[in-house]
């Protein structure tokens, strides 16, 4: 049985990816463990238009072009080139952000913020986005632990998402 914080944050979580998000089903073939995905994309695109490969790759918020674009889990992805949409299309999961793009602080304690796109952090080859530079500085005071937090937030949430 969950304990009360938890469950209390992921009903709050449940209620805010209600709006301004796309829930898809998983796509068949794909390792992710998530059944339902929520992807920030209140604007419609991913990442605000953001290309997800130049984050892991060049280490470098790029906007995304609409030439080199495509839809995944129900959301426009875009990408700076056709090399990087190419690279995405091969393992998009590899290259999508972790939560599904909202800010990795808040969903740690539960909540899910829409992000800043060129304040993010890559760690263990996983793009991690944040509401501003103030969250993320107070992010990186223990990445590992907000991790943590918000790895187990975000897979109650999924279980939660499901039944």
């Amino acid at each position: 049985m969950p304990s009360c914080g938890t469950l209390a944050r992921v009903i709050l979580l449940t209620l805010i990816l209600g709006t301004g998000v796309a829930l898809s089903k998983q796509e068949p073939g794909v390792t992710d463990p998530t059944v339902d995905y929520a992807v920030n994309a209140a604007d419609g695109l991913a990442i605000h238009g953001y290309d997800p490969v130049a984050y892991l790759e060049d280490h470098e918020a790029v906007p995304g072009l609409p030439e080199f674009a495509t839809t995944w889990r129900g959301v426009e992805w875009r990408f700076s080139s056709a090399r990087n949409l190419t690279r995405f299309l091969a393992d998009p999961v590899g290259y999508s952000p972790q939560y599904g793009g909202f800010g990795a602080y808040g969903v740690s304690i539960g909540k899910a913020y829409d992000v800043d796109p060129t304040v993010f952090d890559v760690i263990d080859g996983r793009l991690y986005l944040h509401r501003n530079a103030r969250v993320r500085d107070l992010w990186q005071r223990n990445p590992t632990g907000y991790i943590a937090e918000a790895d187990e937030t975000w897979r109650q949430r999924v279980r939660g998402s499901g039944s």
